[in-house]
């Protein structure tokens, strides 16, 4: 996506089954919990039950961006969308809930290996921004090679584990890796492309550490842009989607949709993103 960067890792948050232990609460595999207001630009998409299964992140006030794999078997009957969640458990002050309009995956997506994996849910109305602290992501066209940066989401803290109920986020990096050398486990080049994904490890010297796991699909990778024009101004900007990964171990690489590549789909679908004042 763009220039000047801190690239967040892809790692996900994971999380796990609901309970008061604060060593397995604090983490998303070694990550840390999201206060409020935090990353108001990531959503919780949730089923018929109203139990999150994916992430996703606002593109402007009528779109969120998610993969394509966590529409798989849904209709817009069967999701919703949260906005200004951390805590699942209890009503926060900045949450709106959504019905969806219509889905819309990416036309070459490829459910077996995962190639293309993103999708756009049109929501039944305008998310309600606070353009004081702005409510949505910058999306930019350039990721930048082993910059640290952060990953959020509500996954599972441990491999097999359930959803989380807080909001949580971890650090981590994007790896040089080329087509040929594939992504750790997705070694294979029909697993892994180089063009239209990013492989991500954990950094840990980055703070805090952490990798994501399950219910973490669709969660952005996030790397921070210093404005051109106003060079004390940072903006948060998605590179990737998470995607994939063979394992929630801190050793695990994991993949991520490549945003640049769908920049001209993303635009041609969904219009442009809002302007910062």
């Amino acid at each position: 996506m763009t220039s000047l960067l801190f690239l967040i890792i892809g790692i996900c948050s994971v999380a796990g089954r609901p309970n008061t232990n604060k060593t397995n609460d604090e983490r998303i595999i070694e990550g840390e919990l999201a206060t409020a207001g935090q990353f108001p630009y990531v959503v919780s998409i949730t089923d018929e039950n109203n139990r999150h299964f994916c992430g996703g992140f606002i593109y402007n006030d009528r779109w969120i961006v998610t993969t394509a794999s966590c529409t798989e078997g849904k209709t817009i009957f069967t999701m919703k969308v949260v906005v200004g969640q951390v805590n699942a458990m209890a009503l926060d002050p900045n949450e709106q809930i959504f019905d969806v309009y219509s889905i819309v995956s990416f036309p070459e997506y490829n459910s077996t290996n995962k190639m293309n994996d993103i999708a756009l849910l049109k929501l039944t109305k305008n998310i309600q921004f606070d353009y004081v602290n702005v409510d949505f992501i910058a999306y930019n066209q350039l990721d930048i090679i082993n910059r640290t940066g952060l990953v959020m989401g509500w996954g599972a803290t441990f491999e097999g584990g359930y959803e989380s109920v807080h909001l949580h986020y971890a650090a981590g990096f994007i790896l040089l890796t080329n087509f040929s050398s594939g992504c750790g486990s997705y070694s294979n080049s029909d697993e892994y492309d180089f063009n239209t994904m990013m492989c991500c490890g954990v950094s840990l010297v980055a703070v805090p550490p952490g990798s994501p796991c399950m219910y973490d699909e669709g969660s952005p990778f996030v790397q921070e842009l210093v404005d051109p024009a106003n060079s004390s101004l940072v903006i948060p900007t998605a590179v990737g989607i998470f995607s994939k990964t063979p394992s929630c171990a801190l050793s695990s690489r994991s993949v991520y949709t490549r945003l640049s590549v769908y920049y001209y789909w993303l635009i041609n679908t969904a219009g442009q993103q809002p302007t910062r004042p």
